[in-house]
């Protein structure tokens, strides 16, 4: 999707996730209520950031209608991995986006979204959601499990029992408020 000597503005503090995963991790890190980010908020800033990293080409401008399916595209995707099973909503959204089949000289089958370029770019996520699935990569790239934070995160650890993107914050956020719980039961 872009070369690899260009520094993206991908915001994956920590371990980003590898190769062309990085994409999709910085494409969930748009947006934050807990840290007040919001890089989509209007059809030309989120242009401006597809084209930064290489997703938006040529003379056509983002649409309002685009703008919109590309936002609630990232809600659904961050919904489907905080709970896991419900993809409903997101197959829902998908369904109408092409695929063509393409097979490099390896004899790997690489699938190639078409339409308009904002099914391309959703298209192309998925297909590279679907690329890190087959190589074991998709289960470590997670959305924090603290309820106000949702961040996505790359999980290296050994045993990918990551819960937190932050263990300092989130984490800590969590263990106070379930010892409040704990104690406050006490009294």
């Amino acid at each position: 999707m872009t070369s690899k000597d260009k520094q993206l503005p991908l915001r994956t503090e920590g371990n980003p996730a590898p190769g062309r995963l990085v994409v999709v991790h910085g494409f969930l890190n748009t947006w934050s209520d807990e840290l007040g980010i919001e890089d989509f908020y209007s059809p030309q800033s989120t242009e401006n950031w597809l084209r930064e990293i290489g997703l938006w080409t040529g003379k056509t401008r983002v649409s309002k209608t685009q703008h919109s399916r590309l936002v609630e595209f990232r809600e659904k995707l961050r919904h489907w991995m905080i709970n896991k099973g419900e993809f409903r909503e997101l197959n829902a959204m998908v369904s109408d986006i092409s695929f063509r089949v393409a097979i490099d000289p390896s004899g790997r089958f690489e699938f190639r979204a078409t339409g308009d370029p904002c099914d391309l770019i959703i298209g192309g996520l998925l297909g590279v959601i679907a690329e890190s699935a087959s190589d074991g990569t998709w289960n470590r790239l997670k959305c924090c499990d603290l309820a106000t934070c949702g961040w996505a995160f790359y999980d290296s650890t050994r045993s990918r029992t990551k819960r937190w993107c932050s263990m300092r914050t989130c984490g800590s956020r969590h263990k106070a408020r379930e010892y409040y719980k704990r104690n406050r039961s006490q009294r």
